[in-house]
């Protein structure tokens, strides 16, 4: 929501010829709850025209001018901006002090002490990557400046192709076609077809000789779009006891398994504990979706063990799926840190149901690097060869496991 404020906010600021706004704060920090959408306006425009401009923005309730340099606005339905008039001499100051928290911010500060003060090493250094070498400390990627970053991780930047996508099979609002579609225009490889289960009756979901005919149509939707890598799976339901929705023999078929928790949220948290744990070892589930199952603004999510079921889930070469659909991000970059410190591995995911929501991907992206994680720890920053001939792979153990078992 953040971020579709700032588009509508740069659209009427640059039909009025006054260029455009960076998303700084909270936002370029890629925090789960933007409190305030913080913009920063180049160059020496009255206030007062900016206000001017942004009342023509769409969806826009009000507009009010405080002091000089600020302009604040609000939109139907979202929350407050502030849109701060920054002089191109103090670019690189605003930039480095609107981005960062307090105390990212006050650590700065005094690393610059001896530098006559951030101020001045903003004056003296052109970009931001400039500024943290002046001052001998790594340079900061946005969605790690909560606090100290005195040792930066490699972080992941992209993802190659996705996984979770749903279509007119079950709940999606677009064909196959059209959800592949929208992944390979996005610039992803490679896209993975992903229904509701039979026991999501209200998403329309599908039982195994409904998933064979859509495997049909898969292939011809190959066929139709050669250019990009489609995959075939199933968000299956985790039932209440951890047992899954599909046979083994219909879930041994597909490409990759989703498994989900859709139903009794309310059990505690050894009960919940048990059901994911369980679900994580099943051969055959290649992904954990959205493990605690909240809608930001409208559900908690549930409890359980995090760090049990992420040590199954690294046991079992299970991933955790960071969910990118903007009311979900689940897991949230807090929880993603915690599974990761016990070895558990993440896909992300937009859970799209319409072709826009493939884009939604960039999201699970910045949580996973608030987090910390590098590409190695998720499974879609590879590339198509080797996520197929990884599935693949994985599919066979699995059929060899089941049949010890």
């Amino acid at each position: 929501m953040a971020l579709e404020m700032a588009r509508l906010a740069n659209e009427a600021l640059a039909r009025a010829g006054l260029g455009e706004a960076t998303v700084v704060g909270e936002a370029r920090r890629g925090v789960e709850l933007v409190r305030e959408l913080a913009l920063l306006l180049p160059g020496r425009a009255p206030a007062r025209d900016v206000a001017r401009a942004l009342e023509r923005a769409t969806a826009c309730e009000g507009v009010w001018v405080e002091g000089r340099d600020v302009v604040r606005m609000r939109f139907g339905g979202g929350g407050p901006v502030r849109v701060t008039l920054v002089p191109p001499s103090r670019w690189l100051e605003a930039l480095v002090r609107e981005t960062g928290s307090p105390r990212h911010v006050r650590w700065l500060e005094t690393k610059a002490c001896t530098s006559g003060g951030l101020g001045r090493a903003c004056v003296r250094a052109r970009t931001e990557r400039e500024l943290y070498d002046s001052l001998g400390v790594p340079y900061a990627p946005p969605e790690l400046r909560e606090g100290p970053t005195r040792r930066v991780p490699e972080l992941v930047d992209a993802v190659r192709g996705v996984f979770h996508v749903h279509t007119t099979w079950s709940d999606g609002a677009a064909s196959i076609v059209d959800m592949a579609r929208a992944a390979r225009d996005a610039g992803f490889a490679y896209v993975g077809i992903t229904e509701h289960s039979k026991a999501a009756t209200y998403a329309r979901g599908l039982d195994a000789r409904q998933l064979a005919r859509q495997a049909r149509a898969v292939g011809r939707a190959r066929k139709e779009l050669p250019d990009v890598r489609l995959l075939h799976g199933v968000e299956v339901d985790v039932l209440r006891d951890g047992s899954l929705d599909l046979d083994d023999a219909t879930l041994g078929s597909l490409d990759f398994v989703i498994a989900s928790v859709h139903e009794d949220l309310e059990m505690n948290e050894r009960q919940m504990t048990r059901r994911l744990v369980r679900a994580v070892s099943h051969p055959l589930v290649t992904i954990l979706g959205h493990p605690t199952g909240r809608l930001l603004l409208g559900r908690q999510g549930v409890d359980f063990d995090l760090e049990a079921v992420a040590t199954a889930a690294a046991a079992n070469d299970t991933f955790l799926e960071i969910n990118a659909n903007p009311q979900r991000l689940d897991l949230g970059a807090d929880l993603v840190r915690r599974a990761a410190a016990r070895g558990a591995r993440f896909a992300i995911d937009p859970d799209a149901h319409t072709p826009r929501g493939v884009r939604d991907t960039w999201l699970g992206v910045s949580v996973a690097r608030r987090a910390g994680l590098g590409a190695d720890q998720v499974l879609n920053a590879a590339g198509t060869e080797e996520v197929v001939a990884y599935l693949s792979s994985r599919r066979g153990q699995a059929r060899k496991r089941l049949l010890r078992s």
